[in-house]
């Protein structure tokens, strides 16, 4: 099955789309939002996942036995330029509102001739998170 890519105008939307994607458990958007070549992915307690392929599998595993995922994500830091935008993000995971888990987030998004998509994604959970504590 050929996914067609999305045609996002700017990292902002790429970002939107990729945690809609997550939220939703979207396999589908979520492979239209990678881009084919020179990707990498590494979620919590993982390691490298290397290729499109890879990466698509990887999602669509993670979102086998779940319709929807209970998230918070909050920008700490962002680096843009013309042709490349890397992102910091919390992802707090909640379960009936309350944090289960937080996972800082690296996502590297690249303009392409068709518009942004992504190229990175490193996930890592943070071992101790009280409240109050600041993730910058």
């Amino acid at each position: 099955m050929k996914i067609s890519k999305l045609h996002l105008k700017t990292p902002d939307e790429a970002e939107t789309v990729f945690y809609q994607a997550f939220t939703h458990c979207d396999a589908d958007v979520m492979a239209g939002l990678w881009a084919d070549q020179g990707v990498v992915c590494v979620h919590p307690g993982s390691g490298a996942i290397i290729g499109y392929n890879a990466i698509i599998r990887s999602w669509a595993s993670i979102f086998s036995n779940v319709q929807r995922t209970e998230m918070k994500y909050t920008s700490i830091n962002r680096v843009v330029s013309k042709k490349l935008t890397v992102s910091l993000i919390a992802e707090e995971l909640l379960s009936s509102e309350k944090i289960e888990a937080v996972v800082l987030a690296t996502n590297v998004y690249q303009k392409f001739d068709s518009g942004w998509l992504m190229t990175g994604h490193h996930a890592s959970l943070v071992q101790q998170h009280s409240r109050g504590q600041t993730l910058q």
